[in-house]
């Protein structure tokens, strides 16, 4: 993605409150180096039997990290959307690549024992988790939502209201939610939900309202005094403006509303179209191979390959994402 110097940043940015040295130049330093450390890491100590599971773990996690960061700095920053969605890929590679050295960490003698979630909906974590939804919806793609399952499933037990809404167009057979992990702002999205499509503009307009003040126990909250800072943006209340086809306009210009993310969504899809692209390429396993061309599972980390029509989609039964369904990869390169 571009990157700016102090007068392009300054008359593009998105987000008012960020400044150029103490926000922007931070976010993206960090992000860069992580990238180039991790990756040179990853080259020379990624078949080394005796290189420590914990530390491929943590470079891998923090790249994933910062990759987000970089991501939201881009929108606040002014970056075209169209950069974004080509970044975003990218993002969700160095996600996948991390859970699987926090499995292959878990799974050896260094972990004691013990498992804790790719992201703990719980915790701080949870908002990393809704934004990586969120831009995946907003972006344009709905295609790869359903990567994310075995990332968010990993030892979390309560499926999460808000996030499983998100999901569950996307992701055959996921179960409802049953709990708002984090509770506020969140929780509050409930009543945008059950109510009336006439009534879900006057009722989203109230959650902008309150948003920043219902985050104060979120880890974004007051951050913009800290080098960390990427914005304040209410990506939930967009994409669920963009999934429940709600009439935006009595609320658009408020803060923390990004409208420009929900009217790029608009530009590409309705969500029943979106849902309807993913279904159409998708198949079970043991059933013939639809199309020929490239297909992936979530069932099995780097299961992308390809397939002759008429061939047999294999099954992964052991897999602890569930059911193995293939999906049509987007890039047939």
């Amino acid at each position: 993605m571009n990157t700016y110097e102090v007068e392009e940043l300054t008359a593009l940015k998105r987000e008012p409150l960020l400044d150029y040295s103490e926000h922007y130049c931070f976010v993206i330093s960090e992000a860069n180096l992580s990238y180039d450390i991790v990756q040179r890491g990853l080259d020379k100590n990624k078949d080394n039997p005796n290189f420590p599971r914990a530390g491929l773990m943590q470079g891998t996690r923090q790249r994933a990290w910062d990759a987000l960061n970089h991501l939201c700095m881009a929108y606040s920053a002014g970056n075209p959307l169209d950069e974004l969605k080509d970044f975003y890929p990218t993002v969700l590679e160095y996600w996948e690549v991390y859970a699987k050295y926090d499995r292959l960490f878990d799974d050896s003698p260094e972990a004691g024992g013990r498992r804790v979630p790719h992201l703990d909906l719980y915790d701080f974590d949870y908002w990393q988790a809704l934004y990586l939804v969120c831009f995946g919806l907003l972006l344009g793609h709905s295609k790869l939502i359903p990567r994310w399952a075995p990332i968010l499933d990993y030892e979390n037990d309560d499926p999460d209201i808000l996030l499983e809404t998100l999901l569950a167009p996307f992701v055959q057979g996921r179960a409802a939610g049953v709990v708002y992990t984090r509770n506020l702002p969140y929780k509050k999205l409930q009543k945008v939900l059950d109510a009336q499509p006439e009534k879900r503009p006057a009722l989203m307009a109230k959650y902008l309202d309150e948003w920043y003040t219902a985050s104060r126990r979120e880890g974004y909250y007051e951050k913009h005094d800290c080098p960390g800072f990427t914005g304040y943006w209410s990506y939930e209340a967009a994409a669920i403006t963009w999934l429940l086809e709600i009439d935006d306009s009595s609320y658009r210009d408020k803060f923390f509303y990004p409208a420009e993310l929900v009217d790029y969504a608009r530009a590409q899809y309705s969500m029943p179209q979106a849902a309807e692209q993913l279904q159409t390429g998708r198949a079970a396993a043991n059933t013939a191979c639809p199309r020929s061309g490239w297909w992936w599972t979530p069932a099995q980390f780097a299961s992308r390959r390809e397939f002759a029509q008429g061939e047999l989609m294999p099954d992964f039964p052991s897999s602890s994402y569930g059911a193995t369904i293939w999906y049509w990869d987007i890039n047939q390169e």
